[in-house]
């Protein structure tokens, strides 16, 4: 999950996902008639990564509609969703399952956070803390009249099989582990994920002779989960998130 101020391109990072990976749904205004539709195809992964660019729109509605929405994506995010609370359970024979990317502002996050935490909502997903380091640039772009876009990202590769073995040595997964110090505990899911998406960075870098670290690379990514929001560094063309070029809060140095 993505948290940050209105107007710092959370939804934007989001779009890169949903343009470059066909079985990743884009669902603005997100209800339980779409996600019981979507049931069948997450389970057998035509469909594999749920995104909410606008995930306050799910409280947007009727509280009672928003709970049940709110328990679904839990359940697809971690143990499985059998179906809706009105469906006979005797007949929901397979558990759906799939990853969860969303996008909110800081202020939802904070109004909500005593709720998700006593739900468990909270602990099901990984929250990246985003602003930009000069909250002009946006602003002065449209000034230049000159496109202000992320750049150029490269977008891992999908294996055949659709399984990624274990590429993590011990220290590896102890290091991940520490990253995840000031996510909201406990952390049993977040640190499967972590481990879970290193190396399938790892595999993708080994796949295309990329001699780039995967450790390196989830690393910057980590500031983006730590106390302070990570610093998103913008020119009127190009933009960075979190390579080498993000830093943490406005007093530290160089991530």
């Amino acid at each position: 999950m993505i948290v940050g101020p209105p107007g710092v391109l959370k939804t934007t990072f989001l779009d890169v996902l949903d343009i470059n990976y066909h079985n990743a749904l884009s669902a603005s205004n997100l209800n339980t008639t779409t996600l019981l539709k979507l049931q069948g195809q997450f389970y057998n992964g035509a469909m594999r990564s749920l995104i909410l660019p606008d995930v306050q729109a799910i409280y947007a509605g009727d509280p009672r509609t928003a709970a049940r929405l709110e328990q679904a994506l839990m359940q697809l995010a971690g143990e499985g969703n059998r179906g809706a609370s009105w469906q006979d359970a005797r007949f929901q024979k397979f558990k759906s399952r799939c990853a969860v990317f969303g996008a909110m502002t800081q202020k939802h996050f904070e109004s909500m956070s005593q709720r998700w935490e006593e739900s468990g909502f909270l602990r099901r997903f990984l929250w990246s803390g985003v602003t930009l380091a000069d909250p002009e640039v946006l602003m002065n772009a449209i000034e230049q009249w000159q496109r202000a876009d992320i750049g150029g990202i490269k977008i891992p590769d999908s294996p055949a099989s659709g399984n990624i073995p274990d590429l993590l040595t011990r220290e590896e997964r102890s290091q991940i582990r520490s990253w995840l110090k000031y996510q909201p505990a406990p952390h049993e899911v977040q640190f499967s994920l972590m481990c879970r998406a290193t190396s399938a960075l790892r595999w993708h870098y080994q796949q295309r002779r990329i001699k780039t670290s995967a450790i390196d690379t989830m690393r910057e990514f980590a500031e983006t989960l730590q106390h302070d929001a990570a610093l998103v560094r913008m020119t009127s063309d190009t933009a960075t998130i979190p390579d080498a070029v993000t830093e943490r809060g406005q007093h530290n140095g160089k991530a």
